[in-house]
């Protein structure tokens, strides 16, 4: 394996432009200034090594498609009044809508009271107040209902 200490990468367009360079010594370079859910094909980039004089083989950059985040999330309920043993469903919506992973967690601070799955049901358990959650897997970002239960 070649020594890098003294080299950095450098990425060309298909046009063989120069248009990024990495930092000496590091393994990595970003491409950068690409709109989100942008599809970059296979071949639009070049990716060599330089020490400043000399260049290796440049090599083709796979294609990829830039991320698009996460940039919230919202529950189509804020409370909801239940009694046991009903059930219902609360709509979970992930901004943007082409967000690229758009997966949720969902938990109850009290399953004995109420639970919520993935799918946005809600499950009146038990007699009590509890919190059900969905948080983004993209951000971390949440959003939360108050849950009332009370006897049939």
């Amino acid at each position: 394996m070649a020594d890098r200490t003294n080299q950095h990468l450098v990425i060309y367009d298909k046009s063989g432009t120069k248009k990024f360079e990495g930092k000496v010594g590091e393994t990595t370079v970003a491409i950068t200034g690409l709109e989100a859910g942008t599809a970059v094909a296979e071949g639009d980039y070049q990716i060599a090594w330089s020490d400043g004089t000399i260049l290796s083989k440049k090599v083709g950059v796979p294609g990829f498609t830039v991320k698009v985040p996460v940039t919230g999330i919202t529950l189509t309920k804020s409370e909801l009044s239940m009694t046991v043993g009903d059930q219902t469903y609360i709509g979970a919506i992930v901004s943007p809508p082409n967000a690229t992973n758009r997966g949720i967690i969902c938990q109850s601070t009290d399953e004995a009271v109420a639970t919520f799955d993935y799918t946005g049901l809600a499950v009146a358990k038990g007699i009590g107040k509890t919190t059900i959650k969905a948080t983004t897997v993209d951000g971390g970002y949440s959003a939360e209902c108050v849950v009332t239960v009370t006897e049939k």
